[in-house]
């Protein structure tokens, strides 16, 4: 949804579940730039309580970590 405002930020402890725009959030604080639409590509757990796709933040997280540590790492010159 445009103009949704995003309800974590680094200062706050980490939520067990939230939703795709504030994943990307964590994700891009902890790991890498990611935009809420790929994390809906992942092969991940989704819950739909009230239509909007919720994702449990452990498995977020883990994740993104298993992506980050397989991810190429070259160096440049």
């Amino acid at each position: 949804m445009a103009g949704r405002c995003i309800q974590w930020n680094d200062d706050l402890a980490l939520p067990k579940y939230a939703d795709r725009e504030t994943c990307a959030a964590i994700i891009s604080h902890f790991y890498f730039p990611i935009k809420p639409r790929t994390i809906a590509t992942w092969p991940l757990v989704v819950r739909k309580p009230n239509r909007s796709a919720i994702y449990d933040v452990e498995e977020i997280l883990n994740y993104a970590e298993k992506k980050f540590k397989s991810a190429h790492a070259y160096k440049q010159a």
